[in-house]
């Protein structure tokens, strides 16, 4: 019998549960408690999941006993980005164009975080036509790294560190309503989680590479607290 946390509902480990006195610890909330008189707290046989098709986004590669999976970053959203970023760009280079006519100090300064912006969202743009994620899994090790151009650290796990893959969605809120994106993420023996891939657009790719990654690593799927729904 497993035993599963009143708050979270996640299993606990067996070596968070204590017999002699009926208490346990749930690991990814820190909840302390009995378990002893309350039979509901038995874990329930996990649910079969609906499939997910594979994203045709992605190539995946399973040789000489390592995982490979990459996916482009391109998506629609670049395109308006794009648009973005030709009338941002544009209106900071016809600005300047006054003001270093005028050599008018105020002018040239005044619009420095509009500049850095402008670079910021130029550079995400263009990495958003040319960046490839590769997401890498071998007995040792989860690596997850973006390429041609630099975003972001490098993300490197111990697969023993690894207790549970699981998705989750993050809601934003602007001027024009909410926008929602996508995170995989990775729950560790100790409780802490790791985001392993970010800001997707939409449910297909991450809740795909959770079940194909935890079959691969041969890791059994349970429920995690705040994850999206089966």
């Amino acid at each position: 019998m497993k035993i599963v946390c009143p708050n979270c509902r996640v299993p606990v480990a067996a070596e968070d549960v204590n017999l002699g006195t009926g208490l346990a610890k749930c690991r990814t909330c820190n909840n302390v408690f009995r378990f002893s008189d309350d039979p509901e707290l038995a874990a329930s046989p996990a649910q079969e999941r609906p499939p997910v098709e594979k994203p045709r986004s992605i190539v995946i590669v399973d040789a000489n006993g390592e995982l490979t999976v990459n996916y482009r970053w391109f998506s629609p959203k670049y395109i308006f980005m794009t648009i973005f970023c030709i009338f941002w760009d544009g209106f900071l280079v016809f600005w300047y164009a006054i003001a270093l006519g005028t050599r008018n100090p105020i002018m040239i300064l005044f619009p420095i975080l509009h500049v850095l912006a402008g670079i910021f969202i130029t550079y995400v743009t263009i990495a958003g036509y040319v960046n490839t994620t590769t997401l890498q899994i071998n007995d040792r090790r989860l690596r997850v790294q973006h390429h041609p151009l630099p975003f972001g650290r490098v993300l490197e796990l111990s697969v023993g560190d690894v207790k549970q893959l699981f998705c989750d969605e993050t809601v934003t809120r602007g001027r024009s309503g909410y926008s929602y994106s996508y995170n995989l993420n990775a729950l560790l023996q100790n409780g802490t989680r790791k985001k392993v891939l970010a800001n997707l657009d939409n449910t297909d790719l991450p809740l795909y590479l959770e079940r194909y990654c935890e079959a691969w690593m041969r890791i059994t799927d349970q429920p995690v607290a705040g994850e999206l729904a089966r």
